[in-house]
Formats: structure tokens, sequence, C-alpha cells
């Protein structure tokens, strides 16, 4: 039996090592080198070099990226950026976003014992403790520089009630962003398989968040010192995670036009990054997505983006379009210009936003894109249309269109030889002041007014030209005089006779 047994694991060792040798390859296609694998992602297509008449953009090591300028909303390169993907940490920038917009900075944060403990002990943190305090200033800051999942769990709940109830909170306001193909789970970006956004959904995020001053702020911080808590009797330092904004770990990236961001990394997302810069009057959101890391720490995920800033700040300028348009302003002077002072006002009845921009190609002019005019339906009555552009197939920017505020103007129309005749105190008041007569002129009615003048004279114009060219006579007295004549024309039957004088005396 010993003998049996000896050959029964024999053969069974053999059949194993055979198994493995055999194996071996198929399992070795599924393991994909790191190094092939991001040399893979660095030949993907770039969507946004098949545009006609765009600058060309550089390959990068990322697998789906978005260059987009924050003004306009206009994209400047696209990489795959509607793909789905692992954000990993750069997740807290909605979460940041939403603190931004529901709390105040100095509300006292307490941590649950789930804030606290329902995170890998692996992930990042600042190792808060049950029934510590902060206030949402200080979670932010910790956020932000330490990517401190703990943290992003007591905002959570501190905003929501529970980290379920601000998952739904960021899924609504992604979709009022604008996101089309994102879906949060948790509000710090540990893996989770219905966790997922995109490059493209992740600027729109970040394009809200650069709109309050304090996430700018705190994002471009390179340092900032915590203080000692109710649980913590000692400060702690925290740092910026981000190279480009922070010489944390290495000074090579540093760039002083870089003015927020976030970095994120898990096994599964691999590097992800936003960073925000201001560029060439622009500012720049550039958004990398599985990036696989290098030797060197730091790349190729901050020479992705550094590529990308010079791609979009050397390729691109900023055209007001107020300063360009001529086509859709209607000044009063145009209207109403009669030789005088009183109709010949410079201000327009219609005015375009000055704040509205679009961004074209350095080698483009404004004439090149191509306007779209949208009325809206405003209930202020100011806002009264949309005014659109784009440039090879791609939206470019945008401005609103007004009425004018003060549609109302006064006017001197004092006599000015009367008003040097006149004695200096027949002009004066009780203070002594100077008193003017005006007259206020409504344009907007005055317009109106001229409007159904020339209208009416056109009708006018209308009947008569046609009663001419039908031979109507539309003229009451000359038609009276007619009917008159007609009347007591003998040939008329019905003529009214008279009896003359004699022979009414002679049948006396």
């Amino acid at each position: 039996m010993n003998i049996f047994h000896k050959c029964k694991l024999s053969i069974l060792v053999c059949s194993l090592s055979l198994s493995t040798f055999f194996s071996a390859p198929a399992l070795a296609a599924e393991i994909e080198d790191p190094a092939v694998a991001s040399e893979n992602r660095y030949n993907l297509e770039i969507q946004s070099n098949s545009w006609e008449s765009w600058p060309a953009g550089p390959q990068i090591y990322a697998e789906t990226a978005v260059v987009m300028e924050a003004s306009t909303g206009t994209v400047l390169y696209n990489k795959s950026m509607d793909q789905q993907m692992y954000p990993a940490s750069i997740t807290k920038i909605m979460t940041v976003l939403l603190a931004l917009e529901n709390l105040d900075l100095s509300e006292e944060v307490t941590f649950s014992h789930n804030a606290v403990f329902s995170i890998d002990y692996n992930s990042s943190h600042i190792a808060r403790d049950e029934g510590e305090v902060l206030t949402v200033e200080e979670c932010l800051y910790a956020i932000l520089l330490e990517s401190a999942n703990e943290c992003s769990n007591a905002i959570a709940e501190h905003t929501a009630g529970s980290v379920e109830a601000f998952a739904e909170m960021m899924n609504q306001r992604a979709a009022e962003l604008g996101c089309t193909n994102t879906h949060f789970t948790n509000p710090h970006g540990l893996p989770d398989e219905n966790h997922y956004t995109t490059a493209h959904d992740m600027a729109l995020i970040a394009r809200e968040a650069i709109k309050y001053d304090k996430f700018r702020q705190i994002s471009n911080t390179p340092r900032y010192t915590l203080r000692a808590t109710n649980k913590k009797s000692e400060e702690l330092l925290m740092n910026n995670h981000h190279y480009m904004i922070s010489n944390y770990k290495t000074s090579k990236y540093l760039d002083d036009t870089v003015f927020a961001g976030k970095n994120g990394y898990t096994t599964v997302a691999l590097n992800t990054l936003v960073t925000c810069a201001s560029r060439n009057g622009m500012d720049l959101i550039v958004v990398t997505m599985k990036t696989q890391g290098g030797a060197e720490r730091g790349v190729p995920v901050y020479t992705d983006t550094a590529s990308l800033l010079n791609y979009a700040s050397e390729n691109f300028h900023k055209v007001n379009i107020a300063e360009n348009e001529t086509n859709f302003s209607i000044g009063q002077s145009g209207l109403f210009d009669t030789g005088s002072t009183v109709f010949g006002s410079p201000e327009p009845m219609i005015e375009l936003d000055p704040e509205g921009n679009v961004i074209l190609p350095v080698t483009a002019e404004f004439t090149d894109a191509s306007p779209k005019l949208e009325f809206l339906d405003a209930e202020d009555g100011q806002n009264i249309a949309t005014l659109s552009y784009t440039y090879a197939g791609q939206h470019v920017g945008s401005t609103n269109l007004y009425l004018t505020g003060n549609t109302t103007q006064e006017h001197d129309f004092q006599n000015e030889e009367d008003a040097n005749s006149q004695d200096a105190t027949d002009n004066t008041g009780e203070s002594g002041k100077e008193e003017v007569r005006l007259i206020k002129i409504n344009l907007r009615d005055v317009g109106i007014a001229v409007f159904s003048t020339l209208l009416a004279a056109v009708v006018i114009f209308l009947t008569i030209r046609i009663a001419k060219d039908h031979d109507i006579d539309i003229n009451p007295i000359s038609r009276w005089r007619t009917w008159r004549n007609n009347k007591n024309s003998f040939l008329n039957g019905n003529r009214k006779r008279y009896r003359s004088r004699k022979r009414n005396r002679r049948w006396k």
C-alpha cells in the first residue's frame, strides 16, 4: 500500500507540474507588463487631432485625458475623454465642492466610528480618532492636501447624515453640472466597481469648484499646520501631494501658473490627476486618468500635464466677444439720431455681456467662428438672448445679450439763450444750488411711437396706391358730392322735382 500511495503521489505531482508548465504562457499573457501597457496607452488615438483646422495635441501616457478652458467650457484636447474610469482620490474635488456649497467653514465636525474605521488601514488618512472634533475648514485642508479619507467620510456624514446620502448628493450635483458618465458611491474614491467617472466629467466638476476662492486657496496651499484637538495634543504638519504646487518630495515639477489641483492613486485606477493653471489669459483645466507610474517619482503623470498645458497656451488664445462682434448690437443713436442730443444717445439699447469670450486657435480670426443666436424668455426681461460660437464644429464660447438697464434718460430742454439771459437768482432754489428743469423721455416708448407712426403711414400709402390703381374713390367728401350730383341729375328718374313759384300761384 505504501508503494501504491507513493506512485499515486508521484503521478499527481507530475500532473500538476505539466499543468503548470503548459498553462504558464496563458497566465503570463493575462498579466500584462506595465511597460508594455504604458506604451500601448501612449499610442491610443487622440480624438481632437482629427478635428478639422484644430492644432494637433501631444501624445501622452494617460489612457484618457482632457484640456478644458474654464470660463467658456471649450474642450481643447480630447483623448477618450468620455470613457468611464476609476477616479481614485480626485473624487474628493466633488466632496469639497459640496462642503463649500452647503456648510459654513467654522462649523465643527465630530468624527464618528464609521468615519474613522470604515476605510482601509493602508489608505490615505491623518489618524483622526472617534469623537475628535475639527472645523469644516480644517477637514477640507486635510482632504485636499493629505487626501484624508476619514475626513472625507466625516464631511459626508456632517453634510448629508450618512455616506450613502452624501453619495446621492454627489450624483445629483454631477448631473446638474452636465456630467453624463459619472456615478459616485463614496466621498473619497476608494475602489468600488460602481464608482466611476470620466476625464470630461471631472473637468466639469473642477470647473465649478474653482469658482470658489476658498477652493483655490486651500488647493494651492503647499503645507498647512493642523492645530491640536480634543483628542490630539500635538500639531500636525500636512503637505500638498500635487507636485506642481508643492515641493513635498521633489521640486522638479513646480509650476507657478498652477493654482489648484488634486492627485489620486489606487492599484485599479493607477495615477489620476486634476490640474488648474492660468496661462495666456486662460484658466486651463487638465485631467489625466490611468497613468502608469515610472521609476522616477511623478513621471509620467506630471510630464503629461506639463505637455498639455504648454500645448494649450501655445496654440490657443482668448478673444473677447463684445470687443469684436458688430452684428448684434443696436445703438440708440442709430435709431433716433435727429441731429440733437435728445435722441443721439451713445448708449446702445442692446448690449453684449463684456465678460463673454471665445477660445480660438492662434491661427484663427474671430470672424472664422460661426455665431448662433438663441432668444430667451427671461423673467426679468433683461437677458434676452444667448449668442454662442462654434469653430471647426466645436463649441468655443458664448455670451449673453441684454437690454440696457437705463432705457429712461434725462435731458435738459432749457434754451441756451434764455438760460444766459435769466438772472442767476431765478435759477437757484432755497439751497442755493442751480435748479435744472429736466424732462424724462423713455426711449423705448418713443421707439414704439415712431414705429407705429411709420406703420400707419405705410398703410395709408398702400391704400391710396391700391385705390388709384383700381379707380376707387376713397375721399369721403368727393364721394358725397358725386352722390349728390347724381341724385339731382335730370337723367335720374328718382330725382326730387320742385314746382315753380308761378305754377304754385296759379293753383291758388
